[in-house]
């Protein structure tokens, strides 16, 4: 089977870039190892993530933002605090004329919108519980062959198959990789007290916790506790009843009673990049191409920026007749992504170095940080701008 592009993984970056370029006519094939298009009975547990300005723009762009638009919490505010040294921070959307700084949605209610309207678009084929077996490249396509023998041929490969990618695996692209030494656990949960619509970040002695409304009039919001290994292991360990305790010490019993409302899984926490993010007719994108802490909330906001910026290039060169397979192209790409996904890293690496410090010296720091970003209003209002991603 002859595409134009091939998209391996049906994540929310990948399933959106082969929305993107079907839309703009561009033949497509969307390959997956599970059924990622399966209506899920309850689409509202699960992963969460908080949507920037700039993401929300790519999905309306697309013509999918209303449709989760009905199903995602806005918020105008987040209010950072560390718990050592008692400072704290808010940004505010007003501080930079606008009415949100972005929404917390359900990856689940994303991709249910992406995949209902792929259904219409006949320019996209998808392949359903099929893996990758190996790839093979030429002068004139890259061809994948999957577990079952099925061959795929395309003038272009994109890889959004995860941190633990295939296609960067088999394309032989290096990849630069370290351990947080963390956990995330991560679930749903009620609070007495409502978080209306801001986001908390609370930094504590055993690594950060995110609060994040899902739904202010019945105050639900997505809990990411993102802790260090031994102290994770042994949360783990406790029944919900003492786990609620245990988080309602930690975030200084600012949000009241605390229950969980679905499962409470975890994940051990580490960063992955590649070192180029494309070799040959093969480019990365997402997971694929970068993970890093969920502390700044970003990594599904990198993942779509790529998505979009990869199938612009390729949709501005199949309407100027061009071939879809061009080294500048991919260079181009390479150069406007790699920068943002290296940024971010070194600020979560920041992060983990400055506030999992015991050092007095460093708490100081921390203190004074808090209080300049509080009284600089330029330099606050660029640091909303780049949480809000319009900068």
């Amino acid at each position: 089977m002859d595409y134009q592009v091939s998209v391996v993984g049906g994540g929310i970056s990948g399933a959106l870039a082969a929305l993107y370029l079907g839309k703009s006519r561009v033949k497509t094939c969307l390959i997956d190892r599970g059924k990622p298009s399966q209506r899920l009975s309850n689409p509202y547990i699960g992963k969460t993530t908080s949507l920037n300005l700039s993401s929300i723009a790519s999905l309306r762009d697309v013509g999918i933002w209303e449709d989760i638009k009905k199903n995602a919490q806005e918020f105008n505010e987040i209010y950072v605090w560390d718990a050592e040294g008692s400072s704290s921070v808010q940004f505010k959307a007003e501080e930079i004329s606008r009415n949100d700084l972005g929404v917390i949605v359900h990856n689940n209610i994303i991709l249910e919108s992406i995949y209902s309207m792929l259904e219409q678009i006949s320019e996209v084929t998808l392949i359903e519980e099929e893996s990758l077996k190996e790839i093979s490249q030429d002068q004139n396509k890259i061809e994948l062959t999957s577990d079952s023998g099925l061959r795929i041929a395309s003038e272009l490969l994109i890889g959004a198959d995860g941190s633990l990618s295939k296609v960067r695996d088999f394309s032989r692209i290096p990849i630069r990789t370290w351990s947080y030494e963390q956990l995330a656990i991560v679930s749903s949960v009620t609070t007495e007290v409502p978080l209306d619509k801001t986001a908390f970040q609370i930094f504590t002695d055993t690594g950060p916790i995110a609060l994040l409304p899902l739904m202010v009039g019945e105050n639900v919001a997505s809990l990411i506790w993102s802790t260090d290994e031994a102290y994770g292991k042994k949360l783990l360990e406790l029944d919900n009843d003492e786990l609620c305790k245990e988080l309602r010490l930690k975030t200084e019993d600012k949000f009241g009673d605390i229950s969980f409302n679905e499962t409470i899984n975890s994940f051990p926490l580490h960063q992955l990049h590649a070192k180029k993010f494309y070799k040959g007719r093969a480019v990365l994108i997402g997971d694929s191409a970068h993970t890093i802490h969920p502390l700044a909330g970003q990594g599904l906001n990198l993942g779509i920026a790529d998505a979009q910026e990869i199938t612009e290039l390729v949709i501005s060169a199949n309407r100027s007749g061009k071939i879809l397979y061009d080294e500048e192209m991919l260079r181009s790409y390479s150069r406007r992504r790699e920068p943002e996904s290296y940024k971010m890293i070194a600020l979560m690496e920041a992060f983990k170095r400055g506030f999992g410090s015991e050092n007095l010296l460093v708490k100081l720091g921390r203190s004074f940080a808090f209080d300049f970003a509080n009284k600089t209003k330029p330099l606050k209002q660029r640091l909303i701008k780049e949480a809000a991603g319009i900068i």
